[in-house]
This record gives C-alpha cells, structure tokens and sequence, in this order.
C-alpha cells in the first residue's frame, strides 16, 4: 500500500488502545514524524474512528472515476488519434476518446513530448509535404557557444500542429 500516512494510523490506532487522549496522540505524532505529520484534524477524525470500533487503517474504497486515466491504453489511444489527425484540438480528442481534457493535454505533453504550435510558425510548409521539415533553434545562440557545444539543441519536427520536440546535447559542433 503507498498511503504515506497508513504508519501514522497505526500509530493513531496504538494511542487509542492505550486510552491516550487526541492532544497527546497528536504531539506524540509531531514528536515522531515531524513535518511529515498529518493534519490536527486528520489526527481527530483517525481517532474518532478507532474510538468507535475501526479496526481497519486504510481508506475506504471510493466510487466513482479513479484518480488517472493515464494508463498505458490511453496513451496510445491518444498518440493514434493525434497520428491520424494533427488538427485536432485537444478538446476534441477528449470527446472522441472519452477522456478528461487534462489528461488529454497531460499525455501529449508529458508521455507524447508533443506541444501545439499556432499556425503561424507552420504556414511556409506545404500541405501534404511527405518529409515535414526541421527547425533547429540553435541559430538563436552565439557562434561561439555553438561551436563549443554548450548549448541545448531542441529539434521539433513539424507535422501539421502537433508537433514532436526531441531535446538533446549538443557536445560537439
């Protein structure tokens, strides 16, 4: 279980069978775990819980959508859709897979390394061009930097909107 707090209701639980009040049971948490500690009134509510009979020290299951929807299969239910059409917006992506704009947004940007780029910076490519064309922003830095490596070279392949950004160093000219 990866509940950073479940110890601490062990802890909580311990106090109660020992008859300590939830001032005490608190301190005695501040002293042990330090700013670690669980809230005064998570503290309370724990030990509410356990005065009256719990007996379990885990969260009860909640109804409802899970946390993320961040799996494995949404991630490549997003990268086909966004291969097949690169104009799609990201709300239109999340209506069509039935997910949360958020994680839609989350994927493209964390697990597809992609971003949007407004049409502007695309518009002197050709439609339909087979080979999309890259851009390299190094020529943003000085000559010398360049030539020494001492800079982040970011290449972005264009296609369409979405585009894929690779980061890599440069260490040599």
């Amino acid at each position: 279980m990866s509940d950073r707090y479940l110890e601490q209701r062990m802890s909580i639980k311990f106090c109660v069978k020992r008859n300590k009040s939830v001032s005490e049971t608190h301190y005695l948490l501040k002293e042990a775990y330090g700013t670690e500690v669980m809230s005064r009134a998570r503290v309370y509510d724990w030990h509410k819980r356990f005065k009256e009979g719990r007996e379990d020290v885990r969260d009860n299951a909640r109804s409802g959508r899970p946390v993320t929807h961040r799996t494995d299969e949404n991630i490549q239910k997003v990268k086909d859709l966004v291969y097949s059409n690169r104009h799609l917006t990201v709300r239109m992506m999340a209506e069509k897979l039935n997910l949360d704009k958020e994680t839609v947004r989350l994927i493209l940007k964390e697990n597809l390394n992609m971003r949007k780029v407004p049409a502007k910076v695309i518009s002197g490519i050709r439609k339909g061009d087979p080979n999309p064309r890259k851009l390299d922003f190094l020529s943003g830095h000085s000559k010398e930097s360049r030539k020494n490596g001492l800079c982040l070279k970011k290449e972005i392949v264009i296609c369409v909107f979405w585009v894929c950004t690779v980061d890599k160093f440069s260490m040599s000219s």
